[in-house]
């Protein structure tokens, strides 16, 4: 695949050879010399590929991006992780049905095997790790971690978000294990191992691994993030984790990788099974397979995944029944790669059939189902309310009603029954809520939380303390890092996407604090005698 070279600063890069659908440049007009913006691929079959770079890909330097221009990739770098090990599996050198402590002994035993096929497909029940570090106070890029501390974080995970197999949660942890496998039995790191196996046979001369931060790059792009008051600032992923993301690639490689899935380049095996929706033990079968996401998108099967990691975005999806491929990088934090993907696969893709008509908003709906909605297992909390006659989610947009008690919105369809509301993915993956009654506690109340907590699992304490009717949670090694929980109902409380709830013995004593957020269930903090 022969890459078109921009004619210019901060010009548009496009494929001369082709007309281009109309409004494509309009989706990112936005991007200027002044600000961080994307590079798109886009490859329709049998055409020559159009390729183009909108805005800067170095503010201080004043460097346009190009479809040259290498950027980080986010979680689209698990497809590739996946089709490591599946190479592995092709190899004979490994099953998808291993139990993962066969290569990781390091490992808990949790009653039921975790096989490796558990850490493709998000079902393992493995706990996020950045999300651990997170609740201990050390985000991921406030220190440098490294595959040796992942691992070391995940083998003291004494529980897991659930049984393995029964359920879905995404989980970079999965593969950040599947790496250290892919070292294990390969002998090369997966950095090694991909360019032997897969960059070098695809011709994909822009690709490597983000394996040391420190490493130069030539061509790659700043990541940035956005000021509140305008403005931007550097925001780039200091770790040397991979495998979960940390690929760095170009718009160009990216549509030599499409092409070969659907070439079938790698073994025809790989291409099926990283396709392949995984089924739970319960026997629904959900929208992710091994390191892809294969769903409806206006009537179009699609085969995707997006990424996001500091301030970088990435998109890269197939629609097969076309033959179109789209690949989307972009290093600008405040862009949306799902829905400016599809914007662009939109101008491409036959007309949609039409959407389920609505009906007219139930008007006794408007006053019984406003209130507060929480979903204890993931730590989800919803705030519904009328608004110009219509019901709306605090920062989330407009329901649109399709029937009593039956409402669409963010793409999927919201069912109300007595005090509960269940959310359900086009997968058929359902968010149970459960309606809540607001709390104010008391003084009394609050200070009896007041104190130390420990968790060996995330290797911290946690000090508790009462500020302005709020528990004030900060780690006891990093006090410039304090939580704000405020009360949502009783003995719970929520702060910054995270729910957090009191933990009480026989007699009513608080004796913990349970930490849940989507990625990490009901991590436990114990109070410190004496605290």
């Amino acid at each position: 695949m022969r890459l078109v070279v921009l004619a210019g600063a901060f010009a548009l890069a496009a494929s001369a050879a082709q007309a281009q659908p109309a409004g494509l440049d309009a989706l990112f007009a936005r991007y200027t010399s002044q600000t961080p913006g994307c590079a798109l691929g886009v490859q329709e079959k049998g055409k020559a590929p159009t390729l183009r770079g909108y805005g800067s890909a170095d503010l201080e330097h004043g460097v346009a991006i190009t479809p040259d221009t290498v950027f980080e990739a986010g979680s689209v770098s698990k497809q590739f992780t996946a089709a490591a090990i599946l190479l592995l599996v092709e190899d004979g050198k490994i099953a998808l049905s291993d139990d993962i402590r066969k290569y990781l002994p390091e490992m808990p035993d949790y009653g039921k095997p975790i096989t490796i096929d558990m850490l493709l497909s998000h079902t393992s029940g493995l706990r996020d790790w950045g999300s651990v570090m997170e609740l201990a106070g050390w985000p991921r890029t406030s220190r440098v971690y490294t595959p040796v501390e992942v691992l070391q974080i995940t083998a003291r995970q004494k529980a897991l978000n659930y049984t393995p197999g029964e359920a879905y949660s995404y989980t970079n942890t999965g593969y950040n294990l599947a790496a250290w496998i892919v070292l294990r039995v390969s002998g090369y790191s997966l950095a090694d191992f991909t360019k032997l196996r897969i960059f070098e046979p695809l011709g994909m001369g822009h690709t490597s691994w983000r394996d040391n931060f420190r490493r130069i790059v030539p061509g790659r792009a700043v990541a940035y993030g956005g000021n509140p008051g305008g403005g931007f600032f550097q925001d780039m992923p200091f770790e040397n984790t991979y495998g979960h993301g940390g690929l760095l690639t170009t718009v160009g490689d990216l549509l030599i990788w499409n092409d070969a899935l659907t070439q079938g380049r790698l073994g025809k095996t790989v291409s099926a099974k990283m396709q392949e929706q995984a089924v739970l033990t319960g026997g629904r079968r959900i929208a992710y397979g091994r390191g892809l996401v294969t769903q409806s998108f206006k009537g179009q099967t699609e085969i995707a995944h997006s990424g996001a990691t500091a301030g970088y975005r990435a998109w890269l999806a197939r629609f097969p029944a076309q033959g179109l491929s789209v690949a989307l990088l972009c290093n600008a934090a405040a862009v949306n790669p799902n829905q400016t993907g599809r914007k662009v696969a939109e101008l491409y893709l036959p007309t949609a059939p039409p959407a389920a008509a609505s009906v007219a908003q139930p008007a006794d709906e408007l006053a019984s189902l406003p209130g507060v909605y929480v979903d204890e297992r993931a730590g989800g909390v919803l705030r519904l309310a009328a608004e110009n006659g219509a019901l709306s989610v605090r920062g989330g947009g407009t329901l649109t009603p399709m029937g009593k008690g039956r409402y669409r919105a963010a793409e999927m369809d919201w069912t109300f029954g007595p005090g509960r509301l269940e959310r359900r993915q086009n997968d058929g993956e359902a968010m149970i809520y459960r309606r809540v009654e607001p709390v104010t506690p008391t003084e009394a109340e609050l200070a009896e939380l007041a104190g130390a907590y420990s968790s060996l699992e995330a290797g911290s304490v946690l000090l508790a303390s009462i500020r302005g009717g709020a528990l004030v949670i900060t780690p006891a090694d990093r006090p410039s890092a304090p939580m704000m929980a405020r009360p949502l109902y009783k003995d719970a409380f929520q702060a910054e996407g995270t729910l957090v709830r009191v933990v009480r013995d026989e007699g009513g004593k608080p004796v913990g604090l349970k930490f849940t957020e989507g990625r990490v269930y009901a991590l436990e903090f114990r109070r410190v005698p004496g605290s």
